[in-house]
């Protein structure tokens, strides 16, 4: 096991390498999490779930 745990420390926890892929996955889960919610509000808005329209007198 110590040989594992010198190539692990060795090529994924050390660099910048690491920080450059989170970077990257946060920013593509970002987008894909903001069309989501944006793809369900326009959903709602379209079928009419919530209804807060005031009637004007």
């Amino acid at each position: 096991m110590d040989a594992l745990d010198l190539i692990f420390q060795n090529n994924a926890s050390s660099g910048v390498k690491p920080l450059i892929t989170l970077a990257i996955f946060s920013i593509l889960g970002s987008f894909f999490i903001a069309a989501l919610i944006t793809s369900v509000r326009g959903g709602i808005k379209e079928e009419g779930w919530c209804k807060f329209k005031f009637e004007k007198k």
